[in-house]
């Protein structure tokens, strides 16, 4: 009789980055799933089954903040790079928005987060970040305030993209508390737009409660910002969860996908994933190049292969599968810029302009 294999144990913080992030954590409903889809070499093994080698292999050559997040953090948790402007009376030229972070825990831990210099960060380990949330897990009454009063300041900021971490793991107070807080601003009219960043739903949809969907109801028109990669990640629970979200919430999901070498740099499977969404009524937002973290390289897809592949996938997807936009957030730049779709123009894919104007090279 065949023995049944034990199932692997997360080695928590004996795996994570060298500079204390991302330690191996991994839900028990995601252990589950990443034994039924092919193991740690399998497309979900991959993505949350640490690898120190690989991920220590380009530690003194790529960056931690590519994004400049850092550089960019003007409140507690609150990234505001994407500026809005107002004209010489004080009236809105057009809209900005921002990031706020408000936890730094998830259920899961991507081996490719882009945030890994301060996400899952132990509390007995000193940041080498100044993010809020790289000094505590959770932002506290009078950081919140000071959030809050941001906002109200600044008219010219109209959306707010709620991310971490995974705000959907925090305790229930301390989310009602935030979600209030910006439900409030909208019904004041000093904010319009209120998105919801997580990955609770495919890391352990299981610990999705029907206050999550109460609370989420408390904004008009939520956006729930769903990080998917593979279809294997659309299990039955999880579609159920993103079908509660649409009905009790009425929120709006859409999706991020990040091309991963070795886990969804294929046309067959990116198809899949887009189609079996739209399927679901969910939206294909952003299909992001991997970001040039120094943990994550080993995942970068090359960019001409991965623009080769976006060619061939496009002419296959309906126009409801293919809302997704291929693009590049770009590193120590502004903007999410997207690549040219499915070939159909001849591009010059040597360099590119941000949103600032400036030439970035393509790498």
């Amino acid at each position: 009789m065949k023995t049944a294999e034990k199932m692997y144990i997360p080695q928590g913080t004996k795996a994570m980055l060298p500079h204390g992030g991302l330690p191996e954590v991994v839900s028990l409903y995601m252990l589950k799933l990443i034994e039924k889809t092919g193991g740690k070499s399998g497309p979900l093994g991959k993505q949350f089954i640490a690898q120190p080698n690989l991920e220590k292999k380009y530690l003194n050559i790529k960056s931690e903040d590519p994004l400049i997040e850092d550089h960019n953090e003007v409140a507690p948790g609150v990234v505001y790079k994407y500026h809005g402007k107002l004209d010489k009376d004080g009236n809105v030229v057009y809209y900005g928005r921002v990031l706020w972070t408000v936890t730094r825990f998830c259920a899961t831990y991507c081996r490719f987060c882009t945030r890994g210099r301060e996400v899952g960060i132990p509390a007995y380990v000193k940041a080498h970040t100044k993010a809020a949330i790289a000094q505590s897990p959770y932002l506290s009454d009078e950081e919140i305030a000071k959030v809050i009063s941001f906002l109200k300041m600044h008219k010219e900021v109209n959306e707010v993209v709620l991310s971490g971490g995974d705000p959907l793991t925090t305790p229930r107070p301390y989310l009602t508390k935030i979600i209030e807080a910006m439900a409030k601003l909208q019904q004041s009219g000093d904010l319009d737009i209120i998105r919801v960043g997580t990955r609770l739903p495919v890391h352990n949809p299981v610990s999705i409660q029907s206050w999550h969907y109460e609370v989420l109801s408390k904004i008009r028109n939520p956006y729930l910002m769903v990080h998917v990669n593979h279809p294997f990640e659309l299990t039955e629970e999880t579609l159920n969860v993103l079908y509660n979200f649409r009905k009790i919430a009425l929120a709006t999901v859409c999706t991020q996908t990040v091309f991963l070498k070795g886990v969804n740099d294929s046309v067959e499977v990116l198809y899949e994933l887009f189609t079996k969404l739209a399927k679901n009524g969910i939206r294909p937002y952003y299909l992001f190049q991997n970001d040039p973290v120094y943990w994550a390289a080993h995942f970068t897809v090359p960019i001409m292969r991965a623009i080769k592949i976006w060619e061939k996938l496009r002419p296959r997807l309906s126009g409801v599968a293919a809302t997704a936009r291929f693009v590049i957030d770009v590193p120590f730049g502004y903007g999410k810029i997207p690549i040219p779709e499915g070939g159909a123009w001849d591009v010059n894919y040597k360099h590119y302009k941000d949103f600032r104007g400036k030439i970035q090279e393509l790498v």
